[in-house]
């Protein structure tokens, strides 16, 4: 019996693990090669967070990718979320510097983190006073998300039902990750090159393929792409059930 119970409890502990997020999306959204503390890092203007957010000025997507990557990379020591909305800029020996001032919600500590977003750092570390954010916390963090997905795959009908809920979660992943990471040429090329097609269907299985690749990583499902693909299938089969008029010239020989 006893055995018994202790198989239970690994099973529901595996389990259990198989829900946090997988490897991948922890490198999607923090900064790459974060390593750990450094007291030092971020501390004062002479040694700043080199984000690289205005690297290139003229990229918008690269601006978003690299604030968020700075907003997700760090939380709270009890895994709250950081506000990074009070900000000022300095002049330093190499140019202008931001300064952010971080109130920790709990303690109402004041953390002052300084950040050059005209430079990329190679290794980034974890400042004084913040930790790294972890499984953990961004499975607390994404749960709404994910369901909400779970609630559009469900829909009868999600085209005319769920795209509002879509374009939010779209939004979500496209302020908070950045959609080059959830874009697979390879599956979404036939696709979104159909000329034949619906240009509001065509947008409608992107998203799909983007919320669902999402999950995946979300929910550490093995085969992301194929996984992402297979609910693309599955929504262009209901979609043409529900609206067999409107036009979808050869995606439904693409998606075979």
């Amino acid at each position: 019996m006893k055995t018994f119970l202790t198989l239970i409890f690994c099973l529901l502990t595996c389990l259990t693990k198989a829900q946090l997020p997988s490897d991948t999306l922890i490198t999607y959204i923090t900064f790459e090669n974060l390593k750990g503390p450094d007291d030092g890092y971020g501390a004062s203007i002479d040694r700043p967070i080199g984000s690289g957010a205005f690297k290139n000025i003229s990229d918008r997507d690269n601006l978003r990718v690299r604030m968020a990557k700075l907003e997700n990379s760090y939380r709270w020591p009890d895994g709250s979320k950081i506000d990074f909305t009070k900000r000022n800029s300095q002049h330093s020996n190499t140019g202008i510097v931001d300064r952010y001032t971080l109130i920790n919600p709990t303690t109402k500590d004041t953390l002052f983190l300084f950040v050059d977003p005209y430079k990329t750092d190679s290794t980034f570390y974890i400042p004084k006073g913040l930790v790294a954010v972890s499984k953990e916390v961004l499975a607390k963090e994404i749960a709404v998300q994910l369901k909400s997905i779970e609630d559009i795959n469900a829909a009868k009908d999600a085209f005319s039902n769920e795209q509002e809920n879509i374009n939010r979660i779209a939004n979500y992943i496209a302020s908070n990750i950045g959609l080059i990471n959830f874009i697979d040429r390879e599956n979404l090329r036939k696709v979104m090159t159909d000329t034949q097609a619906d240009p509001e269907l065509k947008n409608y299985l992107f998203k799909f393929y983007v919320l669902n690749k999402f999950y995946a990583l979300g929910k550490n499902i093995s085969n992301t792409k194929a996984y992402a693909l297979n609910k693309m299938k599955e929504s262009f089969v209901n979609f043409q059930k529900e609206h067999p008029d409107v036009a979808a010239g050869n995606i439904k020989i693409n998606l075979n």
